[in-house]
Formats: structure tokens, sequence, C-alpha cells
């Protein structure tokens, strides 16, 4: 299930963010090619990776099997350091509830989580921590297919400026926002029936000492309740 680990926190799950900086640099430097960001201890950690930060470990039998980050966007981040250019001189939203999404990605397995694929459960898991959380909006720099990956699976998604190519890709920053109709629209997809999110192992509030609570309906059996929708869906 997914993790949800602050950065302030990481001590306490030192085991976990150690395999999580392994997966990472598996994942972005082996697989990926990512040399800039090649470690001779083999494991990817860089400048974001503070207290402010959010780690997303999606464990199967105890295993790190996939991950993202969230970064806050009052603290230095990807867009306001590394890519700025990206906005062509344009600002970008700023704000407590808003954050940054980077490096998500899930190993190439047939691993899955009761029948559903690994990487179906991380991108249902951001979108439901974003909920339990109150993130109310995520900024990415992200390539073209993934866009249209997030608009078919329920984010309200907007461009901030156009596509850029980046390394010989296209890139290009857009905001995703949650709802409650999106994580519907993700478990009908998916075929997933309950919550992703392991609270219990790292309770990851950002902006309270308080636990966090699952969505109600992601706790009850779907099929058997109609969910009312968003006007237009």
């Amino acid at each position: 299930m997914l993790a949800t680990i602050l950065g302030a926190d990481t001590r306490g799950y030192a085991d976990i963010m150690e395999q999580v900086w392994r997966f990472r640099h598996r994942q972005f430097v082996e697989r990926l090619g990512w040399e800039a960001c090649r470690r001779a201890d083999d494991r990817e950690i860089d400048q974001f990776d503070s207290e402010e930060a959010i780690h997303l470990p999606l464990l199967v039998d105890g295993d790190v099997v996939g991950y993202s980050r969230l970064l806050p966007t009052l603290k230095p981040h990807l867009l306001s350091d590394v890519y700025p250019h990206l906005m062509d001189g344009a600002d970008w939203p700023r704000g407590q509830r808003i954050f940054e999404w980077t490096r998500c990605i899930a190993e190439v397995s047939e691993k899955t989580i009761a029948g559903v694929p690994i990487s179906n459960i991380l991108m249902t898991g951001v979108m439901e921590y974003c909920l339990v959380a109150g993130i109310q909006t995520l900024v990415v720099e992200t390539h073209p297919k993934l866009v249209n990956l997030l608009v078919t699976t329920g984010w309200d998604v907007m461009p901030l400026a156009a596509p850029s190519v980046l390394e010989g890709a296209l890139i290009v920053p857009i905001t995703a926002k949650p709802s409650m109709a999106g994580l519907l629209r993700h478990h009908e997809l998916y075929g997933i029936t309950g919550s992703v999110l392991d609270l219990e192992l790292a309770p990851g509030n950002p902006f309270s000492a308080s636990a966090l609570r699952r969505v109600p309906f992601a706790e009850l059996p779907h099929g058997s309740i109609n969910y009312a929708r968003m006007a237009g869906e």
C-alpha cells in the first residue's frame, strides 16, 4: 500500500527511506538514464529531499515498488530552481496547499495489489492522498502523453505554458487538481474497491499533527451505492 512519509519524519522510517533512495536510483538512473543523478552509493537523493518534502512509497510485502514525491511550492522546488524557463517568463501557482508532483514512477513488474497493477495503485494513491491531506493543486512538468492520462483518469488539468523541448523530449508544465469525482473515476477504471493508503504505517499530515482520515466512499463496496457525480460528467 502507499505510505505517506513527511520529510521531517524520515529518520523514523529509515529502512523504507533507504529503499526509496535505491529504488529511485534504479528507476531514474539505471532504467531511464538520468546520468546527472548517478551516485557512487547508488542512492538517488537531491537538494529537494528536505524536511518539507512528502514521500509516497508504494510497498508490496515490505518492498518499495513505486514512488512519488510532493514538494511545497512556497519552498524551492524543481520548477522554481531548475526549470523556470519552461514557463517562458510567466509565473506559476504557489500556495500553502499547492505542491509540485515529482519523481513519480513504478517498477516494470507483473506485481499487483488485490489484482490491480502497481502503476494504477500508485496513480490512484496520489490523488487519494491529496484529498485526505487537503492538497488542492499539483504542479507538474511532464510529457504530453502523461497529460492525456491525467485528463482521462479524472484530474482537472490546466496547461501553464506551451510545451518546451527538454533534453530531446517535449515537456509541458501543468496544474492537476484532484477531486472526489476524479478518485471515483480511478476506482472505476482500475477496479479498485477500497483505500490504497497505509495511514497506520505513516500518517503523513503536512498541515497538522492530527491523523489523516480516509475518504469515506473508498472504504465502501462499490457497485452497491450510487455516488453523486459532478455536473457535466
